[in-house]
């Protein structure tokens, strides 16, 4: 008798505690404010998103007799990737068991990889032109189509004990590289190299570097910007490297430079302050992380394109590179003479 008391006791003190109803009628009971402060979206942009993917939601039980309806999907993978949470606290907090935590993640995750992958769009030559008036009328320098950048997206460990996946500032990591218009919309992304990775063998490895090199992607004279990490290129304009005898020109064209491509750092600073999973991925397998990092960029470009209150969110990324490579390749003649015209062009 004593032993079944016991074991009773302890069955009893192993089920987990959880808030009944909290998806269901308190979220709705939310202020804008409130609903945006928990999940760093308005609720017109959660409209949005359910309408775009809540036909690939169907229900399913998450633990008990409920259902979980395609809203209640969506809120808690918002919950998921706008907070660091555990995904036993994710549990508590929607009453539904770990493995639906799980399983709803990645459902949701593949929905919005599948069903909004076109809000993140290569710019046509028009377009193109439209960017480059932009930057032209901010820095002076004609003919940027795009900034290009890259981060890291720490993860909490190694996956599968892999140390490639550790970079140079010792904590494991996926690589991310983007780029950007005026505007900070995501215009391309590149994501799933370890930490350890040179970012110009990410940049020679994506389809942007293919397609920009066979001209299939850049209009005639436009290019795009970087830093000192990536390689010259007629259409990829990086500063002149500062072995302390550079010119007061040269000197000049790298602040444009610079200030120009602040417009990709504040889009990293608005993706991770503003989907704070991205600042530490706790998952484990290597696709569902790079769904998740791309779902990110997805719901990024979502918030710029429907003006959802991106000022808010928006810090400058102080992270730079954490694995500090220098550019690896040697410049061209003609890339450096391209570089030189653009100098000369300055007003």
């Amino acid at each position: 008798m004593k032993h079944t008391f016991l074991f009773l006791l302890l069955k009893k003190r192993s089920t987990p505690l959880r808030i009944l109803g909290y998806a269901e009628n308190t979220v709705p009971l939310f202020t804008t404010t409130h609903f945006k402060f928990h999940f760093r979206i308005s609720k017109e942009m959660f409209e949005v998103i359910l309408q775009q993917i809540g036909g690939e939601l169907f229900p399913t039980h998450g633990g008990g007799s409920d259902e979980l309806d395609p809203s209640k999907q969506v809120l808690l993978f918002l919950w998921y990737i706008a907070n660091q949470q555990s995904m036993r606290e994710i549990s508590h907090g929607f009453d539904v068991s770990m493995s639906t935590v799980h399983a709803t993640l990645k459902r949701v995750n593949n929905a919005i990889n599948e069903k909004l992958w076109n809000v993140i769009q290569w710019p046509d030559f028009n377009e193109q032109n439209e960017i480059a008036r932009e930057f032209q009328l901010r820095c002076g320098l004609p003919d940027i189509a795009g900034v290009l950048d890259g981060t890291h997206i720490r993860l909490a460990s190694c996956i599968n004990g892999d140390t490639d996946y550790m970079n140079r500032k010792h904590f494991p990591s996926i690589q991310l590289q983007i780029v950007v218009d005026h505007d900070m919309l995501i215009r391309d992304i590149y994501t799933g190299w370890p930490g350890s990775t040179h970012d110009a063998r990410v940049f020679r490895n994506s389809n942007l570097f293919a397609n920009a090199t066979t001209g299939n992607c850049m209009d005639v004279n436009k290019y795009i910007i970087a830093d000192s990490a990536y390689p010259l290129k007629r259409w990829l304009i990086t500063p002149f490297k500062d072995n302390g005898r550079l010119n007061a020109q040269q000197r000049r064209f790298n602040r444009v430079l610079s200030s120009a491509r602040q417009v990709v750092e504040r889009s990293i600073g608005h993706l991770k302050k503003r989907f704070r999973r991205l600042t530490e991925v706790t998952i484990h397998h290597p696709e569902e992380i790079v769904k998740t990092i791309v779902s990110g960029c997805i719901l990024h470009n979502l918030c710029i394109i429907h003006e959802d209150s991106v000022e808010d969110f928006v810090e400058i990324n102080n992270d730079g590179h954490p694995n500090h490579f220098p550019n690896i390749y040697n410049d061209g003649q003609d890339e450096i003479h391209r570089r030189q015209q653009l100098m000369q062009m300055l007003p």
